[in-house]
């Protein structure tokens, strides 16, 4: 980003009358052909190219087309390149350094007043050529030839450096009427964009027309350009200051991306020296066993031997008999006991693998994240360099037109310059709130595999009266929490609005936002929510909006995405009942009252439509776990496990999971949730009102323990806290919150 500096304060020199000579070569070539412009066309944006250049490109678009430079876009105008204006200044500048050169390298030219081939030392402007000494001298003394005298430039103006773009704009001929070539242009129209024209023209085409002298056009149009100057130059530090953001960015991106990665590292490796312990204390632990198992046979053995050589003659048949036995009986237990440690160690084995997968997904991920990250930046600084060649071009321009000190060239080119100045201030001035947001990356702790079990507290630890989901229309339809240790939840506030609440863990409000529900819709506001990242939520409600909100400072985006119920609307009323979401990912998972969901990205773009397998008929709560779906299906009563292969749209049953059988009950699955272990917790409830949690392992295909709680229990999620894990379970209308301790053993 120095490299734009540099630019940029060579650009603001350049906005400052300065010599000709100090413009570089390229100046004054075209960028198609690289050779000097002929025949100069100028786009808005003041680029300009040789009309045979420009000509070829037009003639393959169609009402509009790019600057090849910059690629802003422009209309075709209906004469096509003759509708876009000849660069006249560019044009004169070019005479200026021909003429210089052909003094200079002392060429030898035909003299338009003779026939001599006689070295060069004057040109005239109005014969339009160069003349020798001689004609020079007839030029400069014959009455015949006198309205040349002041159209003349000698050879000793030049070796004297005294020739300026002032000076050569005296020589020319004075400017001629638009209209009446014949006659010399008197005034400038401003009602025609400053052309030049002629007394006659007053009382013809340009009648009513706001004329005026050259002089006073060419004074207010160098005041106005030399304002916009100063004020672009003041507003380089925009520039500066977005640049020096975007280097911050990429420096705390890198600082937080090697920090999470030496953490995870950490905590892999901690977990690996637990798994390994475990491994080494169960084989000890068999080997224990087998010495204990074969001191004990040699003592029964030596028993029976004794007893033996006591009935030997009586009893040898039953004796070897009983030896076979004991042998083979001592052989089978060890077998047992073997095979139990081996399924352990494959266990612990599985685990440990498990354990490499997550490492490297989270590593690739980070590195992903990382990468779309530092693209962001990059397309930033893209963006600055394309607003620092758009003012190095239009400094340059603005300078070399102000060198010139001709009114004509100030009144017709200037205008031109500060109408492309206003896009360029506009830009700057643009804001980057995105900017805040670009090193904010999924820091998550690992997930602890090596844990088999966690105890549910027996009793409630802890109960929150939540005075703010108290009321006549309120009802809670979600809860999560955040990385940041706040929860959220939300629901209807009344017929026509939902709500997203932020709370502590005391109960107490922090922020509130009520949102309006889709007008054209019928269905009830209920809004559900699930963690997105440290700081944001998703959150969709039953009338199909679908949120991403900031605890912070309570901003959110939406999207109706009613359409998509659209295209697959049945008999039945279709709607959005459930959310989880892929943090690693960054996608939303919207689960519908029908057999499919919708997959979003972070910005609520929709990304595709997994169809789901045809035994689950209403999805009534989704978690996304260990890269596979859980749903509880309140219809048929069950919870299953469906694949979330990013590659097809059709989602494959995996298993179902273990259904509670309680007091003989019909038990319905409500709400879902993971703690760091991995396990998984679904409450249910009956017909009767009753209200259980089950935890199950961490494949969801093990009941490890049930669970009652409050009759009006509704949903539940866990929360990290400073005494370690709590499973929090938010009541439907009472306003409480239950927490439950979770221990690992």
């Amino acid at each position: 980003m120095q490299e734009y500096w540099k630019r940029l304060n060579f650009a603001t020199k350049m906005a400052c009358p300065s010599p000709w000579k100090d413009i570089e070569d390229k100046f004054f070539e075209c960028s198609i052909c690289l050779d000097l412009f002929k025949e100069p066309k100028l786009l808005p944006c003041l680029h300009r190219f040789c009309k045979p250049c420009l000509e070829p490109i037009l003639e393959r678009q169609v009402g509009t087309f790019e600057c090849p430079l910059c690629k802003d876009v422009y209309k075709i105008p209906n004469n096509r390149i003759d509708g876009f204006k000849t660069d006249f200044h560019m044009k004169s500048m070019l005479q200026f350094i021909q003429l210089q050169k052909t003094f200079e390298d002392e060429e030898v030219r035909v003299c338009v007043g003779c026939s001599k081939k006689l070295k060069v030392t004057a040109y005239c402007f109005k014969c339009k050529d160069f003349l020798c000494v001689l004609c020079y001298q007839f030029h400069s003394t014959n009455k015949m030839v006198a309205d040349h005298r002041g159209n003349v430039l000698a050879l000793k103006d030049v070796e004297g450096k005294s020739l300026t773009l002032e000076k050569l704009a005296s020589l020319k001929e004075a400017l001629r009427c638009h209209v009446h070539t014949e006659f010399k242009a008197q005034l400038c129209c401003c009602t025609c964009g400053n052309l030049p024209v002629c007394v006659t023209c007053t009382y013809g085409k340009h009648k009513g027309h706001d004329l005026q002298d050259v002089a006073n056009v060419s004074k207010e149009e160098r005041e106005r350009l030399q304002k916009r100057l100063e004020e672009l130059v003041k507003l380089k530090e925009n520039v500066t200051s977005l640049t020096d953001k975007i280097n911050k960015v990429n420096a705390e991106l890198t600082s937080i991306v090697a920090d999470t990665k030496r953490k995870w590292k950490m905590q892999y490796e901690d977990q690996t020296r637990k798994l390994k312990n475990k491994k080494e204390k169960e084989k000890k632990e068999f080997n224990r066993f087998k010495a204990v198992l074969e001191e004990r046979t040699r003592k029964e053995l030596k028993e029976l031997e004794t007893e033996m050589e006591e009935k030997i003659r009586k009893i040898r048949d039953e004796y070897d008999r009983m030896i076979k036995i004991k042998i083979r009986e001592s052989k089978e237990e060890e077998d047992t006991k073997r095979n139990e440690i081996n399924n352990r160690e494959l266990k612990i084995d599985e685990t440990m693998k498990n354990l490499d997968a997550v490492m490297n997904e989270r590593n690739k991920t980070i590195e992903e994240q990382q990468q779309r990250k530092l693209r962001e930046t990059q397309n930033l600084s893209d963006l600055c360099n394309q607003w620092v060649n758009k003012f190095e071009n239009m400094s340059t321009i603005a300078s070399s037109v102000l060198e010139s000190h001709n009114h004509w060239t100030d009144a017709q080119c200037i205008p031109d310059i500060r109408a492309a100045s206003e896009p360029l201030v506009e830009d700057i001035m643009k804001d980057f709130p995105e900017m805040e947001s670009i090193s904010d990356i999924t820091r998550d702790d690992l997930p602890i595999l090596c844990i088999d079990r966690v105890n549910i507290s027996d009793n409630v630890e802890s109960v929150v009266d939540i005075d703010v989901i108290k009321g006549k229309w309120f009802c809670l339809r979600g809860i999560t929490s955040t990385g940041s240790g706040n929860i959220v939840i939300s629901g209807s506030l009344s017929s026509d609005h939902s709500y997203i609440r932020v709370i502590n863990r005391q109960g107490r409000q922090i922020r509130q936002n009520k949102i309006d529900k889709v007008k054209e819709s019928s269905l009830h506001p209920y809004r559900y929510c699930a963690a997105l990242s440290r700081d944001k939520i998703a959150s969709v409600c039953q009338s199909n909006q679908l949120v991403v909100y900031d605890i912070h400072d309570g901003s959110f985006t939406q999207n109706n995405i009613t359409s998509l119920f659209d295209d697959i609307k049945t008999m039945n009323m279709v709607y959005a009942s459930c959310i989880t979401t892929d943090p690693t990912r960054g996608h939303i998972i919207v689960g519908t009252s029908i057999g499919s969901l919708f997959i979003f990205d972070e910005e609520l773009n929709f990304i595709r439509t997994l169809k789901l397998p045809e035994v689950i008929k209403c999805s009534r709560d989704i978690l996304y776990h260990e890269g596979v779906l859980l749903i509880c299906d309140e219809k048929s009563r069950c919870a299953y496990a469906v694949t979330m292969d990013t590659t097809k749209t059709e989602g494959e049953l995996l298993y179902k999971l273990s259904i509670p059988a309680i007091d003989g009950e019909t038990w319905y699955p409500y709400s879902i949730c993971a703690d760091r272990a991995g396990l998984v917790y679904i409450l249910w409830y009956s017909r009767t009102g009753t209200c259980i949690i089950t935890q199950y392992s961490q494949d969801g295909q093990q009941l490890l323990t049930t669970k009652r709680t409050e009759d009006t229990a509704w949903c539940m999620t866990t929360l990290m806290t400073e005494e370690g894990e709590k499973l929090l379970v938010a009541t439907l209308q009472s306003g409480k919150m239950l927490s439950y301790g979770l221990t690992p053993e």
